[in-house]
């Protein structure tokens, strides 16, 4: 096992701005996968919705980031901020995925492949319990609630370092 100050952490954000989430959720939109429309708006539509975002409430995702905090919690942390606040029409889950994908590249943390099955299964859960629970403000970004949990269980369970790997042999 690691010491703590050995363990990975995501101290950098640098990499990411407002405009990757939008950038990112866009590509979504535009995608070969489904991107969950009511059947009113047009493609247009969406992508202004997603657009009219406000970048001050993604920067607040970034800025309010748990830098100190363990890489699990940190993780559920950005699952529940993006998720949970629900910044887009669709494919948040997604977007929050792809993103953390690469603040961890960014911060040159290496992982071992997550069980997709166990993915959607957190995702379901996530959807539920999301529904379930006050809003995410952006006061509650990284709040530790039933939402959280899912996401905290999920990287418990999923999130193993290379770098724990090599150390607990």
């Amino acid at each position: 096992m690691i010491g703590p100050a050995r363990k990975p952490r995501i101290r950098d954000l640098s990499s990411i701005e407002p405009e990757n989430f939008k950038f990112r959720n866009t590509e979504f939109l535009k995608g070969d996968t489904e991107y969950e429309q009511t059947g009113r708006e047009s493609f247009r539509e969406l992508r202004h919705q997603i657009w009219n975002v406000r970048n001050g409430d993604l920067q607040r995702v970034l800025d309010d980031f748990p830098t100190d905090d363990p890489l699990n919690e940190q993780c559920a942390g950005w699952m529940h901020a993006v998720v949970g606040k629900h910044f887009f029409p669709d494919a948040n889950h997604r977007t929050a995925i792809a993103l953390l994908r690469k603040l961890l590249r960014e911060n040159d943390i290496a992982y071992g492949v997550w069980s997709i099955d166990r993915l959607r299964e957190a995702r379901k859960e996530s959807h539920r319990v999301r529904r379930e629970i006050e809003p995410i403000r952006l006061d509650t970004l990284y709040q530790k609630d039933e939402l959280y949990g899912v996401w905290k269980r999920f990287f418990d369970d999923e999130m193993v370092t290379v770098d724990e790997r090599i150390y607990e042999t």
